[in-house]
């Protein structure tokens, strides 16, 4: 450590920022968004002399989310960076809301903040409804003031662009107050901050070491399941094989179906409720396809699979590398990553025990061929020459007969027949 950084620490005035981890909030705010900046503001603060950077682009998004990242802001133990860039970005409505609660604010050149006023939006036709009463603008408003209050900033633009939806460029705000920098690109805005005194604080970035801050696996797969492109195609699928599964009495099909209706419902919950979700699903499915002796064409086995595969990994802890260093974690995380790994292990090892049956005792080659002369129960008064419903291993199947065929409950019927379609 250098003598420069010695006079630096002393003086409980100054911050020396040696480390800079870059969050990027790109898109709509929501309840994820909270949980991801989490992450990152959990382990930019477990390491010494860090700052968070927030990256900005979004066009809002949840109030309720947003005031939750406000709280983590202002709450943080180290300083929380707020950046509006690249150039061509925005940060409207909570965006601004999270900008204005930052340490440090900062607009790229050619960018965009403002128009607060806040929206309701129908969650059956997506119109968006301004709201313009009283009681929910005022309190809306006071809060937008005392944020930027709270930071020392221009608390006229805070009320305003709730009410009027007042927007202003980079050289606006930092002209009144809203912004402590113009910045083109990050090296550049650590530049500006080096040396700099804000509310009573010098911040120092010496040597800093960037790092970018990337969610884990299970984050990303909720995103995926959450895109709105996702949820109609899994809906849509899922509605075109439940209806065809029914019509053709193929109920173990409509099941995938019914499943695959399910997934884009239950995405509105939390991460953790979602794996445990999918989860529980996917062992159900399983479960259902072992007990009918695997004669749905291992379709709510496949289903159970990958159900089951999602669930596991949207349920994995998240650890940062620095609490994997830390002597008084390691027991418990060894812990759960042991536990982990043995559950994760023993039903892989299931999977594959079942999977090498089915095909030993019933190869996928003969699972296609359609059951000719086979044994099954006529469901239908079958005259001759007519076509009818039988049930063979348990499936449903059109049939000519070759004789007149009357259904007798309960009792197995030699059944020549011509297959027609499934």
């Amino acid at each position: 450590m250098t003598a420069l950084t010695h006079v630096l620490i002393a003086n409980t005035n100054t911050y020396v920022i040696h480390e800079v981890y870059v969050f990027n909030l790109n898109g709509e705010i929501t309840d994820l968004t909270y949980d991801e900046l989490q992450n990152a503001l959990q382990l930019a603060e477990s390491t010494p002399n860090s700052a968070l950077l927030i990256i900005l682009k979004t066009p809002g998004g949840e109030l309720d989310a947003a005031l939750n990242i406000v709280s983590s802001i202002e709450n943080a133990k180290i300083p929380v960076i707020g950046f509006v860039y690249p150039t061509g970005s925005y940060a409207w409505s909570a965006g601004t809301l999270v900008l204005m609660s930052t340490t440090i604010a900062a607009m790229a050149p050619g960018t965009v903040i403002g128009s607060c006023q806040p929206v309701e939006i129908n969650p059956i036709t997506g119109q968006e409804i301004f709201i313009n009463e009283s009681k929910i603008l005022n309190a809306i408003s006071q809060y937008f003031v005392e944020v930027a209050e709270f930071r020392g900033r221009n608390a006229t633009f805070a009320h305003d662009c709730v009410f009027y939806n007042t927007n202003l460029g980079p050289k606006e705000a930092l002209r009144y107050g809203v912004i402590n920098f113009i910045a083109t690109d990050i090296n550049s805005l650590l530049n500006e901050i080096n040396g700099s005194a804000i509310n009573g604080v010098t911040y120092y970035v010496i040597n800093p070491t960037i790092t970018y801050y990337q969610p884990g696996i299970g984050y990303q797969v909720y995103e995926v399941l959450i895109n709105p492109t996702i949820q109609d195609l899994l809906a849509g699928l899922g509605l075109l094989l439940a209806i065809i599964g029914f019509a053709i009495r193929h109920y173990y099909l409509a099941g995938v179906g019914v499943i695959l209706m399910l997934i884009p419902m239950l995405t509105g919950l939390s991460v953790n409720w979602l794996g445990l979700a999918l989860l529980i699903i996917g062992l159900a499915a399983i479960a259902i396809d072992v007990h009918a002796g695997f004669t749905t064409h291992a379709s709510l086995f496949i289903a159970g699979i990958i159900l089951t595969a999602l669930g596991i990994i949207l349920l994995q802890p998240t650890y940062t590398p620095q609490s994997w260093l830390i002597a008084t974690n390691q027991v418990e995380a060894r812990i759960v990553l042991y536990t982990l790994v043995a559950f994760v292990g023993g039903f892989g090892g299931f999977i594959a025990a079942k999977a090498i049956g089915i095909i030993r005792t019933k190869p996928l080659s003969e699972r296609l061929y359609w059951p000719i002369n086979d044994i099954g129960v006529a469901v239908d008064d079958i005259s001759k020459g007519d076509i009818g419903y039988v049930k063979v291993r348990g499936e449903y199947w059109r049939a000519r007969a070759l004789e007149s065929v009357r259904r007798v409950p309960r009792s197995l019927l030699l059944v020549l027949m011509e297959i027609h379609c499934l």
